[in-house]
C-alpha cells in the first residue's frame, strides 16, 4: 500500500507529455542532443520513451522498430512508456507486464494503444480501456488480470522506471536516450525524419 502511495505521489508532479521535447532554456541550442549525468545501469542501453497519446511517437514507430532491429551487438534496446498523469499508472503497469511476460506482443500492444487512444478515444487510465487494447493486440491473456497477478513485481519495476525517467530528465515524447546520458528528440531536426534518423545513429556510434 505504501508503494502505491509513493507512486501516486511521484506521478502527481509528472505532467502529460507534449509533442516534441523542447530544449530547456539556457541550453546550447546548436548542440544536437541533451546530456545528463549518466544513469547507472543504462550504459549499454538505447531507450525509446513514448506515449500512446503522442502522434509523433506513432509516426516514428516504424523507425524505432528498425532501430531496434539494427542496433549494434552488445547494445540493449528498450521501448519505455513515459509515466505521466495523462496516460495513467494503469498503462505503464500494463505495458511493463506485456514487455516482461509476453515480449513477443510488445509491438502489437504499442500499435494497438496508438490506434486505441488516438483513433478511438480509448482511455488508458481505466482497466476496461486497457483490456480493449490488450485484446486488439491479441495478447493471449487478459492484460488487467496479468497486472493483478504480478502486481508486486510490476510495482517494483515501475518504481525503477520512475527513478530512471527522473535521472534521464525525460518529460516529453518521443525521446531516444543513449548510454544513459544522451537524449535525442525530433525537436532537434525540426521533425525531419531522415535527419533525426542520422542524428540518432550518430549518437549511438559516438557512445560506443
Amino acid at each position: 500500500m505504501k508503494r502505491r502511495h509513493l507512486l501516486l505521489a511521484m506521478l502527481t508532479v509528472i505532467a502529460p507529455p507534449t509533442a516534441f521535447a523542447k530544449v530547456p532554456q539556457g541550453m546550447d541550442e546548436l548542440k544536437p542532443y541533451l546530456q545528463v549525468k549518466p544513469v547507472a545501469g543504462d550504459e549499454e542501453t538505447v531507450r525509446v520513451f513514448f506515449s500512446p497519446a503522442c502522434p509523433f511517437s506513432r509516426s516514428y514507430f516504424q523507425f524505432f522498430k528498425n532501430l531496434e532491429a539494427t542496433l549494434p551487438a552488445g547494445k540493449a534496446f528498450i521501448f519505455t512508456p513515459l509515466v505521466n498523469k495523462g496516460d495513467g499508472l494503469e498503462f505503464a503497469l500494463s505495458f511493463l507486464a506485456v514487455q516482461k511476460y509476453y515480449p513477443a506482443y510488445v509491438h502489437n500492444f504499442m500499435e494497438a494503444s496508438f490506434i486505441g487512444v488516438q483513433d478511438k478515444s480509448i482511455a488508458t487510465r481505466n482497466w476496461a480501456g486497457i483490456d480493449r487494447i490488450g485484446q486488439a493486440a491479441h495478447v493471449p491473456v487478459s492484460v488487467p488480470l496479468l497486472v493483478h497477478q504480478h502486481a508486486d513485481a510490476l510495482r517494483v519495476n515501475l518504481e525503477t522506471l520512475l527513478v530512471t525517467q527522473k535521472g534521464l530528465e525525460v518529460t516529453n515524447t518521443p525521446a531516444v536516450t543513449v548510454a544513459g546520458t544522451y537524449i535525442v528528440t525530433p525537436e532537434f531536426t525540426q521533425g525531419d525524419a531522415q535527419m533525426f534518423s542520422q542524428l540518432v545513429n550518430g549518437i549511438i556510434s559516438m557512445a560506443r
